[in-house]
């Protein structure tokens, strides 16, 4: 590793046990502490740009051969099935989505396309979704251990994580679920993005993630959007 950087480079929810080792773990929408040792450790909750801080801090440290996905997978978001996804197929060159990836915004957009395949080419994913036992996981990290190929032949990659801004795009749609009449906020049929009503709706291309509740009150059901 190039000491002129501090290790990791994208600060998150983990811990940081043995930066020379091999194995980082991803317990996807639950911190989970890990027993042993291990280099990384930590949940990850979005499949865009939480999937980004993994591939960034795992790039910049050759040390790391294996990624371990395990702990629940995160509803709509999918984070570990798109991880698996992203592993296997990597995403399309034009517009950065994961191939085949079933998650909500399957995005990869503030890595470069060069990140993302080595990302693929230095780790093995070692796939234990929905896995919450540690002792399973502590098993696994042994197995890996014994079967470490060594330092990644080539020099960290070292990338400065700034999430870039999409011009927002604008759509015609029908059919809308009213959310919030107070505020003119409603649910865009077509797209499933919340956004405020107007001749013509503005929505962002890739949004922050939305919550939707349902709130009864003596007018009705709403739904209520709030960002994640």
């Amino acid at each position: 590793m190039n000491n002129d950087h501090e290790w990791p480079p994208v600060a998150g929810d983990f811990d940081i046990n043995d930066p020379s080792h091999c194995v980082a773990i991803c317990t996807l929408g639950k911190r989970i502490e890990i027993p042993g040792e291990y280099a990384i450790a930590g949940s990850c909750k979005t499949e865009n740009i939480g999937i980004e801080r993994i591939i960034i801090n795992i790039i910049s440290n050759p040390s790391i051969r294996y990624l371990i996905v395990a702990g629940p997978e995160v509803p709509g978001h999918l984070t570990g099935r798109s991880l698996r996804a992203l592993f296997h197929n990597g995403v399309d060159p034009d517009t950065r989505k994961i191939i085949d990836a079933e998650g909500a915004i399957p995005y990869i957009e503030n890595v470069p396309l060069e990140g993302i395949e080595r990302f693929r080419e230095q780790i093995e994913l070692v796939d234990m979704i929905n896995v919450l036992s540690l002792s399973q996981i502590a098993e696994k990290v042994g197995e890996l251990v014994g079967q470490n190929p060594g330092h990644f032949p080539k020099d960290a990659i070292w990338i400065e994580f700034r999430v870039a801004s999409r011009e927002a795009q604008r759509v015609i749609s029908s059919a809308n679920i009213i959310i919030l009449p107070e505020y003119n906020l409603f649910l865009d049929n077509d797209s499933s993005f919340v956004a405020k009503q107007e001749a013509h709706a503005v929505v962002t291309e890739h949004p922050s993630s939305i919550v939707i509740e349902v709130r009864e009150s003596d007018s009705g059901t709403i739904l209520v959007g709030k960002e994640a």
